[in-house]
């Protein structure tokens, strides 16, 4: 299948990412797990930035090389992962859109790596509301061409942060030309 097809199909889906290999050693269910009992009482912006990177770079982790280390192998155990992360829904797309179940177990679809949120990169944070902010980044690589990755969270019940929603804006260049 044609990259520009895939790319499509993935863009389509609201799953076109970007990821940049960074330290796994502090992302493990248990340190999740941590950082949601942390994160329930912080209301300054800086406090809530730091959920937002961190919360991202924990999405993407099981696609990271070293991903194998968090002992997922089964669709119900990416999805106990998931939980504590994503809204449910948005972690069903993605592992729909980069793994597939063979025998129970869910193997890596042997493809690019999605365009994702890299924190050592220029980002945008906001604060939409309490319980809602967001980061955005703008990336120009060229398998993607010129893209503006924004991830929404939401503080859902209990008051735990989640990745709840992500949107790529793409600029199409020359479109229009003949």
């Amino acid at each position: 299948m044609p990259a520009s097809i895939i790319l499509n199909l993935l863009a389509a889906t609201g799953l076109l990412f970007s990821y940049t290999p960074g330290d796994s050693s502090i992302h493990t269910p248990q340190a999740i797990q941590l950082k949601d009992s942390e994160a329930s009482g912080v209301t300054d912006k800086r406090g809530m930035e730091i959920i937002a990177v961190d919360l991202a770079d924990d999405f993407i982790l099981p696609l990271h090389p070293d991903g194998n280390s968090l002992g997922l192998k089964t669709k119900e155990d990416y999805m106990n992962y998931y939980k504590n992360i994503s809204d449910p829904d948005l972690a069903e797309e993605f592992l729909n859109a980069f793994f597939i179940e063979e025998n129970g177990v869910m193997e890596h679809i042997p493809t690019e790596p999605p365009l994702w949120f890299d924190s050592s990169l220029p980002y945008e944070f906001k604060q939409l509301s309490d319980k809602e902010m967001a980061i955005s980044q703008f990336s120009s690589i060229e398998l993607y061409g010129p893209t503006t990755l924004t991830v929404f969270y939401k503080k859902r019940d209990g008051n735990k942060w989640i990745i709840d929603d992500v949107h790529y804006e793409t600029e199409r260049e020359g479109l229009n030309e003949v």
